[in-house]
């Protein structure tokens, strides 16, 4: 009998715990959904770690919605215009240049047109192209084109770098696309 008696008290104590536990689960959940829905939810600074644990750097993630980006101009290169909505702050209140760090230009079919690895169908990593200055928020960047036959592509840049004199460049994570027409 006081078996019994000690297995009704620990249901009726686990119970409430649990039910609990998910009311403060859905109202977290509910919060940070509102944060996302309400547009307040923006950037923010990683940490680079090491194997170690010693931090190596930094990384500026989540900024798809506060650079906007536009093509400009299609000849032998393509004319990238990079916008940063609120230039006043951090990190872009820093930079001095601009540039893209990797992309991808794919066709229609989703398969990979241009780029150092094109052949292999990855993205375009760390590929040597030219900062440009920023200045009111605006930077011009060119890519080479030499190796796109005509016809309708999407261009997918997933990380750009800002630079300022003295200071190690920083890698800006987000995704931005635009179709263009060669």
């Amino acid at each position: 009998m006081g078996k019994t008696v000690l297995k009704r008290n620990k249901t009726l104590f686990m119970r409430p715990m649990a039910v609990a536990a998910a009311l403060i689960l859905c109202f977290c959940l509910a919060g940070v959904t509102g944060l996302a829905a309400s547009g307040k939810l923006q950037g923010f600074f990683r940490d680079i770690v090491r194997w170690d644990g010693a931090v190596t750097g930094t990384t500026y993630e989540q900024a798809t919605d506060e650079i906007h980006m536009q093509i400009t101009d299609i000849t032998d290169t393509l004319t990238v215009k990079f916008t940063v909505l609120d230039p006043t702050v951090a990190p872009y209140a820093m930079f001095d240049t601009f540039g893209i760090k990797e992309y991808t230009i794919v066709n229609t079919d989703g398969k990979v047109a241009a780029g150092s690895n094109a052949s292999h169908g990855k993205a375009v990593k760390d590929q040597k192209l030219d900062m440009a200055k920023l200045s009111n928020g605006n930077a011009v960047v060119t890519i080479p084109l030499s190796s796109v036959p005509a016809g309708k592509y999407t261009l997918i840049v997933t990380k750009l770098v800002g630079s300022a004199k003295a200071d190690q460049p920083l890698e800006i994570s987000g995704v931005w696309e635009c179709t263009f027409i060669r």
